[in-house]
């Protein structure tokens, strides 16, 4: 390789890095806290409801925080005169949407065929576990070049996801615990609480024109 392309080569990495980190850049702090607040609104709404009601409330709450960063990826391509459908945004979504399908997918199915008895509702016990779980998953599927707060979100994510589903099935003990909770209330601890916290770390610890730390 001569030394021009070798050159070019570089500006090319580079490029594609900075046009990655102003993805993430984008999509983490602001759309965080947005996204943490919406969990919040939406377990405090959907405390009392079982079934599709429990879980329109939740997907009511991802289609506005996904308008929110659709419509900032959007303003960030136009102040920097980019492609929208640019390369990192297509590598990201190669790497999170099979874990995001799947942990939909399953939640859902739980929801319309799961069991349900009113002290214990375990058809929205599982979805949660199921949309906690997968969404760690999706995160930690972008690892390589999201930034290091991110994956540690995703490992918050797939911890919890995986304690809940254990607490849901083999492990009887801690079936209390999950009670306690509710499912509403460990959707809003997850991603209301674990994306308030990051997205608060993100916007008081990073400039604006720098990616997220």
């Amino acid at each position: 390789m001569t030394t021009h392309q070798d050159a070019a080569e570089q500006l090319r990495v580079i490029r594609t890095m900075m046009e990655r980190a102003t993805i993430f850049r984008a999509l983490s702090g602001e759309a965080a806290l947005l996204g943490g607040a919406m969990a919040l609104a939406a377990g405090w709404i959907s405390e009392s409801r079982v079934g599709w009601a429990w879980g329109s409330v939740w997907l009511a709450g991802l289609g506005i925080v996904m308008v929110f960063a659709v419509w900032q990826l959007h303003r960030l391509s136009q102040i920097h005169e980019r492609p929208f459908w640019s390369h990192g945004l297509k590598v990201a979504l190669r790497g999170a949407l099979p874990s995001l399908i799947a942990g939909g997918f399953l939640g859902l199915l739980y929801l319309k065929y799961g069991g349900r008895q009113p002290a214990y509702p375990k058809a929205e016990y599982f979805a949660a576990s199921f949309w906690v779980l997968h969404y760690g998953l999706a995160l930690l599927a972008i690892r390589e070049f999201a930034p290091k707060s991110m994956v540690w979100l995703g490992i918050a994510f797939l911890t919890t996801g995986l304690i809940a589903f254990a607490a849901g099935t083999f492990i009887q003990s801690m079936n209390h615990l999950l009670i306690r909770l509710g499912p509403s209330g460990l959707m809003a601890a997850t991603f209301g609480g674990f994306h308030l916290l990051y997205g608060a770390a993100i916007v008081t610890t990073t400039r604006r024109d720098r990616p997220g730390a």
